[in-house]
């Protein structure tokens, strides 16, 4: 019997780092070992809270790894033992994460091997990119020429921006920390508004001449945040709450500007069920188009996960890996 390491979540702030056995593989598994885990911030919020959702503990939350095949089941003939791949399922805060094909099927998962060229690191990028494609190309529906706003500069709305620029739009980012205003004129926003010392809807009409914009990306699950997009609107402008409120959240609304304005608002979650998303999005990050590398600013062993979650959860830097040992 050989014992691995995995950080299990045993209920509402309960994370710790075990041994158990080693996966055991099925005829359609394959067993990957883990070199980076990238972690997210729907990660912390399950940590601190239910989320949107019931679920079963304990759990391994970790959905945006990459590392090697070790082993694959009898009925696996796409991948062998060496290859490099990105895993989009859960397990990955291990050394060890099991891809099951049968849950893959039912959940619409991915694993997918990585082009030479491009890191592990990189790699797990794959699934945060795929959900951001699906934001800015199915429900904002931008195109070239259009004029779009991201509410909030962390890593995906970085990387929203920076999608959005590469459709061909010109795009302002509105946040309230400093540096991670920084981060958005560095990424290449096109006009970046300090929401902490101005009105971010004053500022966005003042860039469009009275009119607003084409879309309004909404990354922060905050009830002010979906209300300033709703403003920042042009007619029949397309408005898409991207950012995960706490469960329970309620907010005011004032439904006239949706009425009069014919302001389209709408959600996006995942990929929308598009799994064709998570080859689209490999594809761009292997090209360099988007230089998702410069979004890594922390890393943590395993054994301090609850550090890198403390990072992400305190928005420092931008985005934290956990390696592995």
């Amino acid at each position: 019997m050989i014992f691995v390491k995995s950080a299990l979540l045993y209920g509402i702030e309960d994370l710790r780092v075990v041994e158990i056995d080693r996966p055991s593989v099925g005829p359609e598994d394959i067993l990957i070992k883990v070199k980076a885990c990238a972690v997210c911030p729907t990660n912390v919020r399950y940590y601190r809270s239910k989320g949107h959702e019931e679920m079963s503990f304990p759990i391994n939350h970790g959905h945006e790894y990459a590392g090697d095949v070790v082993e694959v089941g009898e009925e696996i003939k796409d991948f062998r033992v060496g290859d490099r791949v990105v895993g989009v399922s859960l397990g990955g805060f291990a050394e060890y994460a099991l891809f099951s094909g049968e849950i893959a099927r039912k959940y619409g998962l991915a694993c997918l091997k990585i082009p030479q060229g491009t890191t592990y690191e990189e790699a797990t990028f794959t699934e945060p990119v795929a959900d951001c494609i699906h934001a800015v190309m199915d429900q904002a529906q931008v195109k070239l020429g259009d004029k779009v706003t991201v509410i909030g500069a962390g890593p995906m709305g970085l990387q929203q921006m920076m999608l959005a620029r590469l459709s061909g739009a010109v795009v302002y980012v509105s946040e309230t920390m400093e540096t991670r205003l920084k981060y958005a004129e560095d990424f290449g926003a096109d006009r970046v508004i300090d929401a902490s010392k101005e009105n971010p809807v004053e500022a966005v009409k003042g860039l469009t001449k009275g009119e607003g914009v084409d879309a309004v990306l909404v990354t922060i699950g905050h009830p002010a945040a979906i209300n300033q997009g709703l403003q920042m609107a042009k007619r029949r402008g397309r408005v898409v709450i991207f950012g995960g409120a706490p469960t329970g959240t309620t907010m005011p609304l004032d439904p006239n500007i949706i009425h009069y304005g014919e302001i389209i608002l709408t959600g996006s979650s995942g990929v929308g069920g598009r799994v064709e998303l998570f080859s689209m999005a490999l594809d761009i990050i292997s090209s360099k188009k988007i230089p998702v590398a410069k979004l890594v600013t922390h890393r943590f062993p395993l054994e301090q996960i609850q550090r890198a979650y403390e990072a992400t959860e305190n928005k420092v830097g931008l985005k934290v890996m956990v390696i592995p040992p």
